[in-house]
């Protein structure tokens, strides 16, 4: 049933098959014709029209290869994919991706022996989804085909940069055997460690076949401090404790403890800097005395600060659990079942099951991620005589409202454990922060990552006749799912919040009340004077987003009308470092283990099940031979489900959100349990279904000319709806030796479900906002990107449920030359590519976002009533919130006076939901921002691949030499909102040879090429690669200047340099005779020369995470036993 390729090009098949492949072999054999990646027809890559790229199995071998991902990695056409800690959030750590031409991995179909394969269940920051290749088993692999055309037409949505489809060993016999121990050098006992096995029998005369396979990976964490690009001036610095935001405002009578909390040394060096005299700097007393476990001592500020605005806040190194490789555990089984029942009818099969552990890193230590508020000890305020003996900040003291529940008030003599009381060391203040855990770190295990997948493929194919002539058919079904827990400890909101007030614990009961409206009771006088809630609760009880609250209502009503605070079985929770230092003062365990929970931050399951049918045939004769086609139809059903934690789904129902006149409840909502924000873990369950139908010509128009005609319609229904794909190709074989093709193909990709139903994960950016410049809050410039400053923010998703469809152009030309004679065993290739991409799905541009919050911004600003002295936001200003004239001051001081910039619109004025800034700060910071998909831009990328390679033997053996290159010339976005400065306002809208920006393009290298050097002697085999990334443009070094301090100035390199590695490897074969087979030995070292990573600055781990693998040299022994 299957073709030999004619021996006049038996050569040429030779010389292109072997892609990538590092061993020569003997080209005496004949190649057999298979079904390529890129068509439903029999040929190889001599005559395909289409580019496509070959690993085969010895190829992957040769590279040191310990999972697919080793493979994957290293192709020159793959750009921007993820995997490494610091490369994207934590669901993909311990995942692998494709991402061809950096179109996004949304746009690279990967498939199996031909087949869809279920989705991981995780995505990216910027909405990607992907099959995880670490869930392949490397065992059962027998080459990898690279499509890197438009593939659409052929298999659908998705295949918009090209298809990657891994083809497994369902015809193998016998049984081999392998080990691998592959180990980074500076890390010493680090290794990744590989065992597995593959056994194929056939039996009733050859027409059963069925092979089994399994493999158990492991791997051990390497630590930052372990990679070769750790130096003097990497900083990875926890922090042990903070004082946390103090409302100390001289006004509301704060007895501060300054002699113990006020860091004059460094609120000094900051004014000496340019710093603003309002902001005081504050650090722990117990920073100065705390001796960490290795002896040393903690310490204050870090190399990085900005300018003027160092911080007080106490940290400690934890480099040791910072990892640039996560400890992994994975165990893989897979297999193929066929029966030839006649030779017209086959059954096939495939199954595979992979489940993998992966612990992220994890120093033993967590803090909530947000804030709660700590009320102040009883008597911590003075009281004015006139004001009759209050206080504005009284309200802020635990138990003041005690007389509201039928009870006396508190005094400190009844809590004599506060935590905050200066008599046991604490500042005296009210004040907000996190809760931490662990903040000596010892490291722990409790950030586990556990994924599973599943997939199984069963079908019939055969032959038939009709109309005269031999036809083929192939029904199948496949299925798949995939699951992703993500564990992680955190704070019970509810508990932590009570705690933070002494409250806390198991047998504790509050015996306040829960409803109390301490923001609208009046101050004293009837009101006359203020109290400190009228200020503090616009912020400290707000909603910043649907389910997710700055604290509840209900907790501090308890705290403020409660008076057994640290009594009868209630207890603190102590933020400070006094809590290792005093007995009294120390937080329990069973407190601490009464608010820590262990969670799934992330629960999610993905299903795919798709069924294809396909006739393909011979049509007639045409002046080149035999015309062919193929036509088809699928239907996919396609399932994604993710279940929250209780803490955030029902979390805490009904709880008060308004009062009415009367101080009663009138409107309640749901909130999440969970400091971390509602809308970071989804509750869903979404199915979607597609149809569709296709088919393929192939046309021999003229003698050695082949030509390719491809349609597919596609259906999602509703807001998607269908789609048409054509593609159209041609090779022509102009001589015996010299090939040329070309192809133009539309393609589209679908909008991901959980983007449209759902929205993106929450992530993080960098981009310019106006609101953050001082001259633009005080209404001296007009909020533009002119007067914008570089902002990070975390950013969350929303749902996107008018998001469409996006479209690709895609055009190749190329050529493959293998002359014979004087040049036999020379290959010369080369393909030139263009991508022209319209209506990008792309996260929101964080400047279009905020454009409603700008809008309130110009609102407020038109009123004069609506400024404030800055310097009067912050809690521990003398009188918070002071009301200023902007035209008195201007007529007064002049408009470029420092006094008129200090007068500028109240924040309070211009809150909108979703936007989050920084409460009671000087610096308008962002701090959330709500992002949705949208379709925007083109993007058009092109470049070109080049191969070239030389076969030759001698005396002393075979030979080997390869070059593979492609350059990127151009990958321009155009008419994407929110970039009329460019990425990252650099006026750079070609992001070829650039670190892109991080969410629209990753770092995309214009330069990568591969040397490959081979030679083979009887037993003996040596190979040496050389893999070469050229120098690219750091975009985010602009931004990062403007903001950095004069230490990351320092540092800071406009230019990312070029990194050339050398990889060796030897082997051995040797053949036991008999049943005992043979037995092949490797031993290489992966990055000889360990080679200096080019240093970013503006990275986390001080290196591009995309680009870049940080584990330095490492060195690997293989064994592999075959019995055939």
């Amino acid at each position: 049933m299957r073709n030999l390729i004619p021996s006049s090009r038996r050569a040429i098949t030779l010389a292109v098959m072997a892609g990538l492949s590092l061993q020569v072999s003997a080209q005496d054999n004949p190649v057999e014709e298979v079904v390529v990646t890129g068509s439903y027809f029999r040929g190889s890559p001599l005559d395909a029209p289409s580019p496509v790229q070959v690993i085969d199995r010895s190829s992957i071998e040769a590279q040191g290869a310990a999972v697919i991902w080793d493979v994957i990695k290293n192709l020159e056409v793959n750009s921007g994919s993820i995997t490494n800690p610091g490369s994207d959030n934590g669901q993909v750590e311990g995942t692998a991706n494709v991402n061809l031409r950096n179109l996004g991995e949304n746009s690279t179909l990967t498939l199996i022996n031909g087949k869809r394969m279920v989705p991981a269940a995780a995505t990216t920051q910027s909405g990607g989804e992907f099959v995880d290749l670490n869930s392949i088993p490397l065992v059962m692999t027998d080459r990898v085909e690279v499509l890197t055309d438009g593939g659409s037409a052929l298999y659908g949505a998705d295949a918009v940069a090209g298809v990657v489809n891994i083809i497994m060993r369902n015809d193998f016999e016998g049984l081999e055997l392998y080990g691998d121990l592959q180990g980074v050098q500076k890390a010493g006992d680090a290794f990744d460690a590989t065992v597995s096995g593959i056994w194929g029998t056939s039996f009733n005369d050859g027409a059963t076949h069925l092979v089994l396979s399994a493999e158990r990976f492991e791997r051990d964490p390497v630590a930052v401090k372990d990679a070769n690009f750790y130096g003097p001036y990497s900083e990875f610095l926890g922090t042990v404790s903070d004082a946390g935001t103090l409302i100390n405002s001289p006004a509301f009578g704060s007895q501060f403890n300054a002699a113990a909390w006020l860091n004059n040394d460094i609120y000094a060096q900051n004014l000496a800097e340019g710093g603003l005299a309002s902001n005081y700097i504050y650090t722990d007393p117990g920073c100065y005395t705390t001796t960490l476990p290795d002896g040393s001592q903690p310490q204050i500020g870090r190399l990085r600060e900005d300018r003027g605005e160092k911080a007080g806040t106490c940290r400690m190194d934890t480099s040791d659990w910072n990892y640039v490789t996560n400890a992994t555990e994975r165990n893989s089984f897979a297999g193929s079942f066929n029966h030839q029942f006649n030779d017209t009818t086959e059954f096939y099969s495939f199954f595979s099951h992979s489940d993998s552990k992966t612990t992220r890193a994890d120093d033993g230590y967590n803090q909530s991620r947000g804030p709660t508020v700590f009320l102040a000890p009883p008597g911590a305020y003075a009281r004015n005589p006139a004001y009759g003996y209050n206080a504005i900040g009284q309200t802020l003291e635990l138990g003041f409202f005690a007389p509201q529940a039928g009870l006396s008030r508190p005094t400190l003599a009844d809590m004599p454990n506060m935590p905050l009381a200066a008599s046991n060391g604490g500042p005296n203040v009210a004040m907000y922060q996190g809760l931490r855990d662990g903040i000596i770190r010892t490291g722990a295990e409790n950030n586990i990552t556990e994924t599973s997948t599943v997939s199984v493929q069963a079908g019939i194919k055969g032959e038939f006749e009709a109309f005269d002539r031999a036809m083929n058919y192939d029904v199948s079904y496949s299925w798949g799912g995939s699951s992703l827990e993500q564990q992680y400890k955190t704070f019970n909101r509810d508990r932590a919040e009570l705690a933070a007030n002494g409250l806390g614990g198991p047998n504790c009961t509050p015996n306040g009340r829960p409803d109390f409206d301490f923001a609208g009771a009046p101050g004293p006088f009837g009101g006359a004077v203020p109290q400190a809630w009228d200020f503090y609760a616009p912020g400290l009880v707000q909603t910043f987003f649907p389910g997710f609250v700055f604290t509840t209502r209900e907790n501090l009503s308890y705290a403020l009308t409660s008076n057994n605070q640290g009594q009868g079985g209630c207890m603190f929770y102590n933020p400070y470092l006094s809590q290792l230092s005093d007995p009294n003062l120390a937080n329990s365990r069973e407190l601490m283990d009464w608010m820590n929970v262990t969670v799934d931050r992330v629960d999610k399951r993905n299903k795919l099940a798709v069924f294809d049918a396909v006739v393909s045939g011979e049509l007639f004769e045409m002046k080149g031979g035999t015309a062919q086609f193929a036509v088809g139809g699928q239907y996919r059903e396609r399932n994604t489900k993710e279940e929250a934690s209780e803490l955030h789904y029902p979390g805490l129902q009904n709880r008060i959100l308004t009062y009415d006149a009367n101080g009663v409840p009138d409107s309640f909502h749901r909130v999440s349990n969970n400091f971390e924000c509602a809308m970071c873990a989804f509750n869903y369950n979404n199915t979607r279904t597609t149809k569709a139908a296709f088919m393929e010509l192939s046309l021999p128009f003229i003698e050695n000319v082949e030509t390719q005609v491809a349609l597919r319609f596609e259906d999602y229904g509703g807001q998607i709806g269908s789609e048409l794909s054509p593609k159209i190709a041609m090779s022509w074989r102009a001589t015996e030796n010299l090939l040329i093709r070309g192809s133009f193909s539309q393609s589209f990709r679908a909008p991901n479900i959980a983007i449209v139903e759902t929205g993106l994960q929450s992530s993080s950016y960098t981009f310019r906002d106006p609101i953050s410049n001082q001259a633009v809050r005080a209404g001296l410039v007009p909020p533009t990107d002119d007067n914008a400053e570089a902002e990070a923010t975390y950013t969350l998703g929303g749902p996107a449920p008018y998001v469409g469809n996006e479209y690709a152009d895609t055009y190749s030309v190329g050529f493959q030359w293998t002359p014979t004679g004087s040049l036999d065993g020379l290959s010369v290739g080369a393909d030139f590519w263009r991508f022209e991409v319209s209506d990008r799905v792309l996260p929101e541009p964080p400047i279009r976002a905020i454009q409603p919050e700008i809008e309130a911004f110009i609102a407020a600003s038109q009123n004069e009533a609506n400024y404030i002295l800055n310097d009067t936001i912050p809690a521990d200003s003398a009188q918070p919130y002071t009301p200023c004239s902007p035209s008195a001051i201007e007529a007064e001081f002049g408009r470029d006076s420092a006094e008129r910039l200090n007068c500028v619109v109240d924040p309070r004025t211009y809150v909108v939901e979703g936007i989050q800034r920084a409460f009671g700060t000087t610096t308008a910071n962002l701090i959330t921002t709500t992002l949705r998909a949208i379709n925007a831009g083109v993007i058009t990328a092109d470049g070109a691949d080049l191969k070239l390679g030389y076969n030759w033997s001698n005396d002393l053996g075979l030979f080997s030499a390869r070059v593979d290159y492609t350059h990127v010339r151009q990958y321009t976005l155009e008419n994407v909102p929110g970039l009329e400065r460019g990425l990252l306002d650099t006026y750079v809208f070609d992001a070829a040879g650039t670190t892109g920006d991080g969410n629209i393009v990753r770092s995309l290298p214009d330069n990568k090429g591969t040397l490959t050097l081979s030679w083979q002697r009887d037993a003996h085999g040596l190979s040496l690669i050389n893999r070469h990334i050229g120098s690219y443009r750091d975009l985010a070094y602009q931004t990062a200047y403007e903001s950095g301090s004069d230490f990351t100035r320092s540092m800071l390199d406009d230019k990312i340099d070029s990194y050339n590695t050398w990889d060796l490897q030897y082997r051995y074969s040797k053949d036991w005779g008999g049943a005992i087979g043979s037995t092949n030995f490797s031993f290489g070292v992966l990055d000889v020369f360990n080679a200096d990573i080019p240093y970013r600055e503006v990275s986390s781990l001080n290196y591009d995470t995309i680009v870049f693998d940080g584990r330095g040299r490492r060195i690997y022994a293989r064994v592999l036993w075959q019995i055939q």
